[in-house]
């Protein structure tokens, strides 16, 4: 976590049993907030703070649940409706959107694997074409940029439906964008992709109470998700310098992190 000197926002989650809920965003949104817990988040928040001082609290956020007494969960956050950058967390928004419109062939499933598993950035693009019916190419002009923005905008009402605010259209790109998708950014970026800890501890909580589409389409989530704590591949790590690093020996992680030259990012189900 040495480089916690950027901009960092987390999205955490902490399940310890599970439970049975609808637990789409206002599902999330009416669980209790405890007050015990939240003053642990926030005490968590000042010492990350206090011990990494170029980290401002405008660019720290968390969210966490407790799943522990599965008849009464609770939650808590910090910053947790702020919204921010996603990185590569926008991923787990487009895995779910895969498994809702379930049109699955062996090229998406492989690029589901590769997107999540290794954070692949053309894996992510190529889903986002099948899942919006677009492509990639060179700018658009009048309708035809509309109706390609409007095609990727689709990705937003979904999750609109399911109570979330959030902005997940747009391709995750290494160096880029390009064409069309420069231009669906907007002036100023007013289209970028932005979310919020408690969007994405929503949509994790989702997908491990087992309510995300279908018992099977969680369990396939879930099993996407795992992470070793010591990665055979360095190229699959997503523990070391996020929160699998400090789980003891024998604990289980299910996670996705996202980080870039400004944000560091981690939502996790331990």
């Amino acid at each position: 976590m040495a480089k916690l000197a950027r901009q960092f926002v987390y999205a955490f989650l902490f399940v310890a049993v599970l439970a049975v809920a609808r637990a789409d965003y206002r599902e999330f949104g009416a669980l209790s907030v405890s007050s015990e817990l939240d003053a642990k988040v926030k005490r968590a928040a000042e010492a990350s703070l206090k011990k990494f001082p170029r980290l401002t609290a405008n660019n720290l956020a968390l969210s966490v649940i407790d799943l522990s007494a599965p008849e009464k969960p609770v939650r808590a956050d910090y910053h947790g409706d702020s919204s921010f950058y996603p990185a590569s967390l926008v991923k787990l928004f487009f895995m779910v959107a895969a498994f809702h419109q379930d049109q699955f062939t062996p090229e998406t499933k492989r690029a589901l694997g590769e997107m999540i598993r290794l954070s692949d950035n053309d894996a992510a693009a190529f889903l986002v074409d099948v899942l919006t019916n677009t492509t990639s190419g060179p700018e658009l002009q009048g309708k035809a940029l509309e109706d390609f923005l409007e095609r990727r905008r689709s990705l937003n009402l979904y999750f609109a439906s399911l109570g979330y605010d959030v902005s997940v259209f747009l391709k995750p790109w290494s160096f880029g964008p390009f064409g069309r998708d420069a231009q669906i950014v907007g002036e100023n970026l007013i289209n970028r992709n932005r979310a919020s800890a408690n969007s994405v501890a929503s949509l994790l909580l989702w997908i491990v109470r087992h309510r995300a589409m279908s018992a099977e389409a969680s369990d396939a989530m879930l099993a996407l998700l795992e992470r070793p704590l010591q990665p055979t591949r360095p190229d699959e790590n997503q523990v070391q310098g996020f929160f699998g690093e400090a789980l003891p020996p024998g604990a289980r992680l299910w996670s996705n992190e996202g980080d870039t030259s400004e944000v560091r990012n981690d939502a996790a189900y331990v």
